[in-house]
């Protein structure tokens, strides 16, 4: 029998190494204190723990208030008709003595809002009277409507006892503020003559004569405009001419030198 080739199978080569496993290599994301997904997971278990927390104490006020209601509850049902008549007619006598409690502070503030009301008319009354004694002693300026009269003399027929008739008149007609050339004519003005010049309080006055008046213009115009008055009277002179203009705004000044009292005082 003839002989069989038989291939030689080729000699075996190296065994490959054996793969090495790997150690995932840690991410910076999840090292401590950077914010990753640690510190959510820390958050989230504070954030549950703090809610129930929170759960348990509304729960522990509801059982609370629920073991109060029933306590009180079955404390009243354990109360004879007599004593729950007793504790309604004693919560009656409280709720009635609050109302009258609070009717009267009610009152009381009415009478104080009625006092400061009172209180702040009589101020301002005072206010008032204050400011018209002012005004009439002459120590505050004035204005108002009213009117002036202007007197021209080039003779130099005008005398003293002419201006302080004028003036008189103006006051019986109703003026309340008077002055002559800028100077206001109070209770003590005095009028005379030096040099042939007249003389209010001393001091010379010149004319043109002005004489300011406060009051109804009206009446004060028709006042001095009487047959026989103070204009009838100066027109009559020689040479001199006296004009009357009605006036919506009048301004006076005050005194020069205010009266000052030393014998009279004021009636206690």
């Amino acid at each position: 029998m003839a002989d069989v080739a038989v291939p030689f199978p080729p000699p075996p080569g190296p065994e490959p190494a054996p793969a090495r496993s790997r150690r995932p290599r840690r991410r910076s994301a999840d090292q401590i204190g950077d914010g990753g997904p640690g510190a959510a997971s820390r958050a989230s278990i504070g954030a549950r723990a703090l809610v129930a927390l929170s759960v348990g104490v509304v729960g522990f006020l509801v059982a609370a208030q629920l073991n109060t209601t029933h306590r009180r509850t079955e404390h009243l049902a354990l109360e004879s008709e007599s004593d729950l008549t007793r504790i309604f007619s004693s919560l009656n006598e409280e709720s009635a003595a609050l109302r009258d409690e609070i009717s009267q502070l009610r009152l009381e503030l009415a009478a104080l809002q009625s006092s400061a009301e009172r209180d702040q008319l009589a101020r301002d009354a005072t206010a008032r009277q204050l400011s018209d004694l002012q005004i009439l002693a002459g120590v505050v300026p004035a204005r108002g409507p009213g009117v002036a009269v202007r007197i021209s003399d080039p003779k130099g027929a005008f005398e003293f006892q002419l201006l302080l008739d004028l003036v008189q008149e103006l006051r019986d007609t109703g003026a309340e503020v008077i002055a002559v050339n800028g100077r206001r004519i109070g209770g003590t003005t005095a009028f005379s003559s030096r040099r042939g010049l007249v003389t209010v309080d001393g001091q010379d006055v010149t004319q043109p004569y002005e004489v300011l008046a406060v009051g109804d213009p009206a009446t004060l115009d028709v006042g001095l405009r009487i047959p026989g008055g103070a204009v009838d009277t100066l027109d009559a002179l020689d040479g001199t001419r006296v004009t009357v203009e009605r006036r919506s705004d009048v301004r006076v000044p005050a005194l020069d030198h205010p009266p000052s009292f030393k014998a009279a005082h004021p009636l206690e």
